[in-house]
């Protein structure tokens, strides 16, 4: 144990409190420890009591921080001797004979378990991996003062002023570098590098000795599963009182407790993207316990992990919810692409859905605030990644688009990144500069990842003179942000509430910047046109977007914002409407995706079903009954009718999902769909049976994906002559008007079958 002195001076009416680092003094006086050896229920926890007398030279130093450390049986992930201690590993296997076909690799733990909410001290979560070798790595990266950084860890302790006589005991207090705004931002960093070293170093221990295993037996191995057992906000608290959990975990209320991304940070698996060069597939688990992932925000973060996977397909997992509400969040894979059903695979080449919008996905929010988590908005329509991901895998190709993964983005969304890696800023200049469309919402940076000043160069990339905001945002919950201009369409948003997340950040807009948000006469929101047709627009406010109606009415601000910029340009020639698929999804009672192999998907949409049953994983299919009876699901069914999506005009009667893909305008040559015996497309009817089956599907097999087989022929004369043939399972439906019968191979299924081989 250890226990350093310091003094606080709060920041003005912030929550910060200014403590010098120079003033930060460890007590030579050991205290006595007193242990309550009488554990906690459940958590087997003991009561710490520290009592020591303070030393007299220690002057106005009037705060300690006591620091415990404790030893566990597990590894020091720093140590010189832990990549070769792995590697060893891996050589007793292989030389002991054992075959290797995958590894373990469900839900990261480093030293932490299942207490979400129990490892806290005054309601705050105290715990952080640190060892020697982990400071000498952070020292040897950032400077020599962090050698001993047991003492910066008075940086994280947050909000543990219970002892106060003020009501500053409520504050969600953090200690900060300085006063400045360069030092708060200073402080933030601090915290971002340790997360970020911690989980990086971790993730490439292990990454590399799944490389040298994969070496030494000579072939890939799976590691399938994900990344975190704790994913915000599945796992994240809310005060609702009597009231079930799950519907509330939609949008920040102020009835919004607290996010466990700090219990994942400091377990190294808060970063999907980072457990992707580890994981096969890279999938998730936010949709279980019950809850039900209603604004489709899990499944866009599998197909986000997913197309950057060396095995470019996740999945999207479901669990505690009744047998037919999983059956509607399964239909909803299947649209997206991720994980679906067999049928859909085969029709969609097992490919994730296409969409035209990137968003980078936020990290920094619990370095700068421990309390917020790893999401801004809840949004299905857009693909995630992190900055970092985004600059190794991602570059600006020559129709201003970004390129990545095989996939294009014209649209590059920015939802709080106060602390970029160096090089994005030059990333986002260029895509910008080159025809691209760029929004900026959330505070501007002012250092960026290497602790250089970027805020001169970042007002000039979106056309601004200064910002109009202290250290980090002005607080503006109850009033409405207007909008205008370019946005004139966008209805107005009301901020929700204080937190971090919904201050806003005014600015003033230099000449050729147009104003188009405001909340009351500060500037929130300007749009500046850039070379080739691009555009950067900034965004100083969160801007909402709840497809659930959580609050009991949907708000849509992104959407509207990323349409009114052009982010959905409309897919075909017709326009009497915008038949995006992603504008579909958002003004109809379907969900469309579209494929990189020119699928289109449909799926009822089951978003507005609100969660009411408990979240258990074996259920009680008596209650589960009765319980939907009270609160009954949206209907299944598609009844489409000369329906405009992707291009395409379709009549198509069916339950749940349908998928299909043409070949020019006569052949159908994938399919898959629920009670159905027909589709018409562009109006083309290909009807194959005479009445509505349960399922039917058929596609043709990829060339890469059929199997070769040897077929013996019998000679008059000489030895057997062996002839390779490809194999492949035809459809046989019957069609009325245009048959999808094709003489390549095809999987098919009918309502007889529940798989395929």
């Amino acid at each position: 144990m250890r226990v350093f002195a310091f003094r606080e001076h709060r920041i003005g009416g912030t929550n910060f409190y200014r403590v010098n680092l120079a003033d930060i003094l460890e007590l030579e006086t050991i205290p006595e420890i007193e242990v309550d050896e009488s554990a906690q229920p459940s958590t087997h926890a003991r009561r710490l009591t520290v009592r020591g007398q303070g030393d007299q030279q220690l002057g106005p130093l009037d705060r300690i921080l006591v620091v415990v450390s404790y030893a566990t049986p597990e590894m020091d992930y720093f140590s010189p001797q832990a990549r070769p201690f792995l590697q060893e590993l891996v050589e007793h296997y292989h030389t002991a004979g054992v075959p290797l076909n995958g590894l373990y690799a469900d839900e990261m733990h480093i030293q932490q378990n299942w207490g979400y909410g129990s490892h806290h001290d005054e309601g705050q979560f105290t715990f952080r991996y640190l060892t020697p070798n982990m400071a000498a790595r952070f020292a040897e990266l950032y400077g020599t003062e962090f050698k001993d950084f047991e003492r910066f860890l008075v940086y994280f302790a947050y909000g543990q002023h219970g002892f106060l006589p003020s009501l500053e005991a409520r504050l969600p207090a953090q200690h900060v570098l300085g006063e400045s705004a360069e030092e708060i931002h200073q402080t933030f960093l601090l915290r971002r590098r340790y997360y970020d070293l911690l989980e990086g170093s971790v993730v490439e221990l292990f990454a590399g000795a799944k490389r040298f295993a994969e070496k030494k037996y000579g072939h890939e191995l799976e590691a399938r599963a994900h990344a975190t057992w704790a994913e915000s906000p599945t796992c994240d608290s809310w005060q609702t009182g009597q009231l079930p959990g799950p519907p509330h975990h939609y949008e920040y209320t102020p009835d919004f407790w607290w996010s466990n991304t700090v219990h994942q940070a400091a377990s190294a698996c808060a970063d999907y993207f980072a457990w992707n060069d580890f994981l096969t597939g890279g999938g998730n688990d936010h949709a279980e316990g019950g809850w039900s992932d209603r604004d489709y925000f899990g499944i866009a973060l599998a197909c986000s992990t997913g197309i950057l996977n060396r095995t470019p397909y996740a999945y999207a997992a479901a669990w505690g919810l009744p047998g037919e509400a999983a059956r509607r969040h399964q239909a909803v894979c299947d649209a997206f692409g991720a994980s679906a059903s067999h049928p859909f695979q085969a029709v969609q080449d097992s490919q994730h859905r296409d969409t035209d919008v990137l968003m980078l996905y936020p990290l920094s929010l619990v370095a700068c605030e421990e309390r917020f988590g790893s999401w801004m908005v809840q949004y299905g329509y857009a693909n995630y990644v992190t900055p970092r991901k985004l600059l190794e895998q991602g570059h600006v190709g020559a129709d201003g688009q970004i390129e990545m993964a095989g996939r294009k983005f014209g649209t590059l969304a920015v939802l709080f990144e106060p602390l970029p890696p160096a090089g994005l800023l030059d990333f986002l200049d260029q895509f910008a500069s080159n025809g691209g469309k760029l929004i900026w919402s959330g505070p501007p940076p002012r250092v960026d990842f290497a602790g250089q000043p970027i805020l001169a160069r970042w007002l000039k990339l979106f056309g601004l003179k200064t910002v109009q905001f202290g250290v980090e945002g002005q607080i503006a919950d109850g009033w409405q942000v207007q909008f205008s201009g370019t946005l004139s369409k966008v209805p107005a948003q009301t901020i929700l509430t204080d937190f971090l997340v919904d201050r806003i950040y005014p600015v003033e807009p230099d000449a050729g910047a147009e104003t188009i948000a405001c909340v009351g006469p500060k500037i929130l929101g300007t749009h500046r046109p850039t070379a080739k047709r691009g555009r950067a627009t900034f965004l100083g406010f969160r801007p909402r977007d709840d497809q659930s109606a959580s609050l009991g009415v949907e708000v849509r601000t992104w959407f509207e914002i990323l349409l009114a910029l052009g982010a959905y340009p409309s897919r075909g020639a017709d326009k009497t409407g915008n038949d995006n698929p992603s504008v579909v999804s958002r003004t109809s009672p379907y969900l469309a995706c579209r494929f990189p192999n020119g699928t289109t998907s449909l799926a009822a949409h089951y978003r507005t079903h609100a969660e009411s049953w408990p979240g258990g994983f074996h259920r009680d299919a008596k209650q589960d009954q009765e319980i939907l009876t009270r609160n009954p699901l949206p209907s299944a069914s598609l009844e489409l009718r000369d329906f405009l999506v992707n291009g395409q005009r379709v009549t198509y009667t069916g339950a749940f999902t349908v998928a299909f893909r043409l070949e020019g305008t006569d052949s159908l040559i994938a399919f898959a769909g629920h009670d159905c015996q027909k589709i018409a497309v562009d109006a083309r009817e290909f009807v194959f049976a005479s009445k509505p089956v349960s399922l039917a599907a058929w596609a043709p097999v990829l060339p890469q994906r059929r199997v070769r087989h040897l077929q013996r022929r019998a000679t008059s004369s000489g030895p057997t002559a062996f002839v390779s043939a490809t194999l492949g399972i035809s459809s046989a439906y019957g069609m009325s008007r245009h048959s999808c019968v094709s003489d390549r191979p095809s999987i098919s299924l009918s309502s007889t079958l529940s798989s395929f081989t």
